[in-house]
């Protein structure tokens, strides 16, 4: 099935791209099917497009979707280099840091998942954290600025703190969800 990706087709500012992405391609989201810190669950099979935004960290991250009923991980976004210009800050942004800032993953219907962000120095893997606390020991390391009804309207942020430092905050690595539609539904007419 092919999706319509208006991500692909817009080359413009975060805001402007998130309500115009999002905005004709996912029907409201049920109050059964969840894409939070607890768990991601939809009722049917629904394609969620992802954009990288920034990073901020010395490490060198890939983001990815973790089947929790399986242990099945996709990578969906890696850094080919941890910032933009090493040794000058930690600065990380599509077409320097990630050359392949979009990506789209299926969910399965009444599959449970979580995201996922490994990070690595030098090619050494240090750290593996999940959007789901439990599986980082309680910890949260993931903040989701909205929950599945915004997915088709102007999307989620979600900001990690990838574990490699004592820098608080969730903005070592921001990606924005959005922009999916149900399977088998069709895509509204833009």
């Amino acid at each position: 099935m092919k999706t319509i990706s208006k991500f692909q087709q817009l080359a413009i500012g975060c805001a402007t791209v998130t309500t115009a992405a999002f905005g004709t391609l996912i029907p409201s989201a049920s109050a059964a099917e969840q894409f939070n810190n607890q768990t991601i669950q939809f009722n049917r099979d629904t394609i969620i497009e992802f954009q990288f935004l920034k990073s901020n960290n010395a490490a060198q991250s890939t983001f990815g979707v973790l089947n929790l009923a399986t242990g099945e991980k996709t990578p969906l976004i890696n850094e080919a280099r941890a910032q933009d210009r090493p040794g000058r800050n930690y600065a990380g942004t599509s077409g320097k840091a990630v050359r392949k800032p979009f990506a789209e993953f299926t969910f399965k219907s009444g599959t449970p998942y979580t995201l996922y962000l490994e990070s690595n120095v030098r090619g050494k893997g240090i750290t593996t954290v999940y959007s789901v606390p439990e599986k980082n020991g309680g910890a949260q390391l993931a903040r989701f600025d909205n929950d599945a009804t915004a997915l088709g309207t102007q999307g989620v942020r979600i900001g990690w703190n990838d574990g490699t430092s004592s820098r608080g905050g969730f903005n070592q690595f921001l990606v924005i969800a959005g922009g999916g539609i149900g399977c088998p539904c069709k895509p509204s007419p833009s």
